[in-house]
């Protein structure tokens, strides 16, 4: 018996072990931080990390796995960030949050004669809006991206019942042929209300004030999602630009999605609404794999986070695409929200040779850039963007468990702003996908990996990262650039070097 409690002893103290820090303001230390170990995240998580905040002093202990090397620090208010458990010899600094804001979601479950429901108000809510620490929410997803910038809220969920069934408009059609006009509608239904409970900010700036429409308004139909299910009588999730059935010169932006549509999906329509479209997808089509690849939430990181592949078995939020990837930096810091979250990811125009440090692209901004930009000579607009990415908070889907060269480390994209989407002066969109940015594959001829896959067979591109290490490559080129990586330190950083243009 002594013997049995010993080993149950020595076990405990393999499984956790206490670590102590302080988070500081800058002054002093700063009370009320939530602490907590990055671990993947996912929907309706069984197991939540545990968490503690931290004392009048800014002081925190917390038990820790084997496994556990980074912690999340937040504050409403206060910039989020990860720290890696390197880092806690000396005060965590957290500054405050940038034009900070909390912007509201009006939320219609669209019901439908002839459906049932898959998802329950409270089970919807907390795919949504939960901001408990370790699950996968749509509200989680941008409060991370924006490091504490934005946080979405619920600020009504209301049932409207359409009045006749809904069916493909044609023997052998798409149901999503329907969805213009149930958005229409909803819209009709929705006229005359108070906006002002839905109604903080410019939608397409994002800066602070009301514009004359919701925030953010997200319809919700019923069943599966045909981005999974691939079945024609199932919705797919899609951002529209909507005139008003009162006043076709005025557009409301709105997300459609089913309700067991992936997190990825929807976060990935959110940010087109975000800045009316002008963050757009960064894909062309099944057949090009070289565009952002699982690196950007508007390319195939919306579908990170696949532990099966099962098309017709319910449900699939729990298993698929729960934790897409972060967008790259040229998204998050020019583009969503017409470049709102700038201050959230500090860039470096280089010209010519260069050599220095680069902090991880997911981490709060301190004084090391986050983005290299160097210009292509050989068009005018296009340019470099370097960055380095860590399997950190969402961003850890992007791994799904899987390792191996290429998978972290210096990502180098070709972007070339001007093969966006155009919007023209009704807020018509063009879906002419040209795939604006090119990463450079680190691993050209590596194998797709095994199932789970992504919908349609769409590539992956794993191996895209340049790093140190076996199997690693730490050089590469694209035209008249070339780099190479230097130095790794324990927080995660890369020392970078430039070769000049042309040489």
């Amino acid at each position: 018996m002594v013997r049995l409690l010993l080993a149950w002893m020595l076990s405990l103290c393999a499984l956790a072990a206490p670590v102590s820090g302080q988070v500081e303001d800058g002054v002093r230390g700063l009370a009320g931080v939530r602490v907590y170990p990055d671990r993947l995240v996912r929907v309706r998580a069984q197991e939540p990390p545990p968490v503690v905040v931290t004392d009048a002093e800014g002081r925190f202990t917390l038990d820790l796995a084997p496994d556990d090397t980074v912690l999340v620090v937040e504050k409403s208010g206060w910039q989020r960030d990860f720290v890696p458990l390197a880092e806690l010899a000396r005060p965590v600094l957290l500054r405050p949050a940038p034009e900070y804001r909390r912007e509201p979601v009006l939320v219609v479950r669209l019901d439908l004669p002839g459906t049932t429901p898959l998802r329950s108000d409270a089970e919807l809510r907390a795919l949504l809006f939960s901001r408990a620490p370790g699950t996968a929410s749509a509200a989680n997803y941008y409060y991370e991206i924006s490091k504490g910038g934005l946080e979405l809220e619920e600020a009504g969920l209301r049932h409207l019942r359409y009045p006749a069934p809904v069916a493909p408009l044609r023997p052998g059609g798409l149901l999503d042929d329907r969805r213009p006009e149930l958005v229409e509608w909803v819209l009709g239904q929705l006229k005359g209300m108070d906006l002002q409970p839905f109604d903080r900010v410019d939608n397409r700036t994002g800066a602070l004030g009301p514009d004359g429409e919701p925030d953010h308004l997200w319809i919700v139909a019923p069943g599966p999602s045909r981005t999974i299910t691939v079945d024609p009588g199932h919705f797919a999730a899609v951002c529209y630009l909507m005139p008003l059935p009162w006043d076709r010169r005025r557009h409301w932006t709105t997300v459609f999605f089913a309700e067991e549509t992936p997190l990825g999906n929807i976060v990935h329509e959110g940010i087109h609404a975000m800045g009316e479209h002008r963050a757009e997808d960064l894909y062309m089509d099944d057949r090009h794999p070289l565009t952002a690849g699982r690196w950007d939430i508007m390319d195939a990181g919306q579908f990170q986070g696949w532990d099966r592949y099962h098309q017709q078995g319910f449900p699939w939020q729990e298993d698929t695409g729960y934790s897409p990837s972060q967008p790259m930096g040229w998204v998050r810091a020019d583009l969503w929200y017409r470049g709102r979250f700038r201050a959230t990811v500090p860039a470096r125009e280089v010209r010519g040779a260069w050599e220095g440090w680069l902090d991880p692209l997911e981490r709060a901004p301190r004084d090391l850039p986050q983005r290299l930009v160097v210009s292509d000579p050989r068009k005018r607009g296009r340019f470099w963007d370097l960055e380095v990415r860590r399997p950190w908070g969402f961003d850890r889907g992007r791994t799904g468990g899987r390792w191996g060269p290429g998978y972290e480390g210096l990502v180098v994209a070709r972007v070339d702003p001007a093969l966006l989407a155009r919007v023209d002066a009704h807020l018509n969109v063009s879906r002419a996908f040209l795939g604006p940015v090119r990463v450079v594959n680190a691993h050209p001829g590596t194998p797709e990996p095994p199932l789970p896959r992504h919908p349609a067979g769409r590539w992956r591109l794993d191996g895209a990262a340049f790093n140190l290490g076996p199997g690693e490559t730490a050089k590469g080129s694209d035209g008249p650039l070339s780099w190479e990586v230097l130095q790794v330190d324990e927080a995660g950083r890369m020392k970078i070097r430039l070769h000049g243009l042309g040489r």
